[in-house]
């Protein structure tokens, strides 16, 4: 039995260490401005979603947008949302988790968010969800899954609006708030994780 358990640990360290050296070899291909960004991370985690996710964006302009320069460096508003400054008119937004990493292009402004499920936690929920969001979430069947799903909505709409997390998260969801925005959502359960 310790034989067997050393062999699955040393294949379990082979496994991190081959997927370490893909990752640093993928980091090698992106400009020199977006690894010196990533290197800013310090978990080995984060440094591979974000390379992961930059690599998505540069793949679907070359696709959409075979002419544009994708590796031209970001320009961010006073929120922090990247953009290109050659091509205002471009809408792009990179998103990552442990579990997933997204990225969506339009020519028009757009957000995404992928999280993992989070737990329901009392306080966290009554801070940012209103109150009948606040009742859907404790009434759901999978609480996490619930308030994860409003979380990704709520932090898509702000990222498409290009603000960060400023004022009153509660409202973010209404009718008002909502005006000429498609809103869509995804959860996937047996992955773990919701956009």
């Amino acid at each position: 039995k310790q034989q067997r358990r050393e062999e699955k640990t040393r294949s379990k360290k082979k496994k991190e260490e081959k997927s370490t050296e893909e990752i640093e070899n993928l980091m090698q291909q992106l400009p020199e401005w977006r690894r010196k960004r990533i290197q800013e991370y310090k978990h080995f985690g984060r440094r591979a979603e974000c390379t992961l996710g930059y690599l998505q964006l540069q793949l679907g302009l070359k696709k959409l947008h075979p002419n544009f320069n994708s590796t031209e460096e970001f320009a961010y508003n006073n929120h922090g949302k990247p953009f290109f400054r050659s091509a205002p008119q471009l809408h792009f937004n990179i998103s990552h988790c442990k579990m997933a990493v997204g990225c969506i292009i339009e020519a028009f402004p757009c957000g995404l968010d992928i999280e993992h499920f989070r737990q329901a936690k009392e306080t966290l929920v009554r801070h940012t969800m209103n109150e009948a969001e606040t009742e859907a979430i404790f009434a759901a069947e999978e609480p996490d899954i619930a308030f994860t799903r409003l979380w990704t909505q709520k932090e898509a709409i702000l990222k498409l609006k290009g603000t960060g997390i400023t004022g009153n998260l509660q409202h973010i969801l209404s009718k008002e708030n909502l005006k000429g925005i498609e809103l869509q959502s995804m959860v996937l359960p047996e992955k773990g994780y919701a956009y």
